[in-house]
């Protein structure tokens, strides 16, 4: 590992490379290719699973580092953070309601149902797997409170709890089988769709990622690197089996949080901040960029796929969406980093 652990954020090449890494899951994820593989169950959960509190974590580590190391003044932290992210949501929240819509449309939906849907997208969970910025957006709110007062720790143990509340909405919800907690849990999923959101995920594991810019130097002492890494394995090992325990038990949701996440994401990425793949800065801020716009890209463009589909009444091959929408929006991103052309540079950004 190497001990020095540098406040720019673009020396963190493991930490962008990871970023692609994962982004790419996640297409493979959505465009539905991963059932083409053997041991899908364990590839999904135990690999591509990994990604959105990944991006979490290091979201905010980064956006702690501006707090602590930067010299940046909290609330300008928040409004710049949140400013950075509406623009991109709203353009393409709409880019993705109105796809949506056509796509439901074609499948015979009725218009009161589509309507329906659109206003809980809007107000709960977005489409074109935009809860993720939408949710990075309420846990920095939420969790400015705490740094404000200093309360870091404590936002460390309010998001545990509300982790907690949302492993039993999600891949602990067969615990609430027969009392009276899971009719609750049930009308609160019936309106908003699912615990996958600021509150019950983005809050702990950005509140982690800052944990690991305030007390970065930690990092750089062996013993604490050493830590990392094998709480990084043993908690890898302790999914594995939380994996197996957990298939084939009841969800109400899709089996997306698992409570060796807590242990296993923030050491992974501290292990990452210790460990620098040696690779030209300029290919590392590529990566990180492609990462963000293929992320969001990648949903409006298999809604796309999906709906030429309809219409001309052909079946798309799972692994052809995906080559399709990764060599598309890569080309898009190339343009829009190389060219600087406005809005496109600062969207894909």
């Amino acid at each position: 590992m190497n001990g020095s652990i540098k406040t720019d954020a673009n020396t963190y090449t493991t930490v962008d490379l990871a970023r692609l890494f994962f982004c790419i899951c996640i297409v493979f994820q959505h465009s539905g290719s991963y059932h083409l593989l053997p041991g899908e169950w364990y590839i999904l959960h135990c690999v591509f699973r990994l990604a959105v509190p990944f991006f979490f974590v290091a979201s905010g580590f980064f956006w702690g580092l501006k707090i602590y190391r930067g010299g940046v003044e909290l609330k300008k932290c928040l409004i710049v953070y949140e400013k950075r992210l509406l623009f991109p949501y709203i353009i393409f929240s709409t880019i993705n309601i109105l796809l949506a819509s056509i796509e439901m449309a074609l499948n015979g939906e009725h218009i009161f149902k589509i309507v329906l849907k659109i206003i809980r997208s809007v107000i709960f969970y977005p489409y074109g797997a935009l809860w993720y910025v939408w949710a990075s957006m309420i846990a920095v709110f939420l969790l400015y409170w705490f740094i404000k007062k200093d309360k870091i720790r404590l936002a460390i143990i309010s998001g545990v709890l509300l982790y907690g509340m949302g492993l039993l909405m999600n891949s602990y919800y067969f615990l609430l089988n027969g009392i009276w907690l899971q009719k609750i849990v049930d009308l609160y999923l019936k309106i908003t769709t699912s615990a996958r959101n600021g509150v019950f995920v983005g809050f702990i594991f950005m509140g982690l990622g800052i944990c690991l810019a305030k007390y970065k130097e930690k990092l750089q002492e062996k013993k604490s690197q050493i830590i990392c890494l094998v709480v990084m394995m043993l908690s890898y090992i302790f999914l594995i089996g939380e994996v197996i325990f957990i298939r084939g038990k009841q969800t109400a949701d899709d089996h997306s949080m698992f409570l060796a996440f807590l242990f296993l994401i923030p050491s992974m990425v501290g292990v990452m901040l210790c460990f620098n793949i040696h690779i030209k800065k300029e290919y590392a801020i590529l990566c990180r960029n492609f990462s963000a716009g293929i992320y969001y890209l990648h949903r409006g463009m298999l809604s796309i796929i999906t709906i030429l589909s309809l219409v001309c009444k052909f079946k798309v091959n799972r692994l052809v969406s995906f080559g399709i929408v990764i060599i598309i929006s890569s080309f898009l991103c190339l343009y829009a980093y190389k060219s600087k052309k406005e809005p496109f540079f600062s969207l894909l950004k």
